[in-house]
């Protein structure tokens, strides 16, 4: 037990300059993939809401209109996604 002990404890150590770059990167990059999936799962979930009028009955155009809509959220997916 003591050996693993201590062989975690000197693992930690400053981070360098090297690695606060490295760090930042990759917490920009997980901002921007959690920004994707937000802007996903939000447009999921409405097209999900349209596909359930369509089933119900909904005339296909007001559907058509509802989800154009929300076209703003698919480009900014696009957007996040090249960013990436």
């Amino acid at each position: 037990m003591k050996r693993t002990a201590s062989a975690v404890t000197t693992r930690h150590r400053t981070i360098d300059e090297l690695d606060t770059d490295l760090l930042a990167n990759l917490e920009e990059r997980d901002r921007r993939l959690y920004a994707i999936l937000s802007k996903t799962t939000r447009y999921r979930n409405i097209l999900t809401g349209e596909i359930k009028r369509l089933r119900a009955g909904s005339a296909p155009e007001m559907v058509r209109a509802l989800v154009a809509q929300w076209d703003h959220l698919r480009r900014d997916i696009k957007r996040l996604a090249q960013d990436l």
